[in-house]
């Protein structure tokens, strides 16, 4: 393991499901922090960076789906051949996992929140520095 991919391994479980693809571990502001064996880091470059962005229509749309204070814990999205599960693991960090159409979700999203209880504060990414402007993001 490099050092660039240094949390891989704990990627293992999730990405060793029977119909998963790969698992993508990320800062909220698009960063990598780890990916599974299971994806180059190019592509997992790619979908860190797309999944923070989804999180974000996820955080813009929470306050509309309860209160003001209503936070989010996951977003799944459903395409032809497969899901996307993106999830809050800490503060500042997201977990990405892509399976096929027919993965147990229920084992799935079990496993995704055993994974973020197990490693609590491993996960958690300090912001970004922002030079002053903005802040970081929920």
């Amino acid at each position: 393991m490099t050092q660039a991919n240094k949390y891989g391994w704990m990627l293992k479980e999730l990405s060793g499901m029977p119909e998963a693809r790969y698992a993508v571990l990320l800062s909220s502001d698009g960063l990598i922090i780890g990916h599974s064996e299971t994806v180059d880091r190019d592509d997992a470059d790619s979908i860190a960076a797309s999944a923070s962005g989804f999180h974000s229509i996820g955080v813009a749309l929470a306050p509309y789906t309860g209160g003001k204070k209503n936070g989010l814990r996951q977003v799944v999205a459903e395409f032809d051949e497969g899901l996307l599960f993106v999830k809050t693991v800490g503060l500042n960090a997201l977990l990405a996992v892509c399976t096929t159409d027919a993965v147990n979700a229920e084992d799935l999203t079990y496993r995704m929140n055993g994974l973020t209880v197990r490693l609590g504060e491993v996960l958690t990414s300090p912001a970004r520095d922002q030079g002053g402007e903005g802040g970081a993001r929920p």
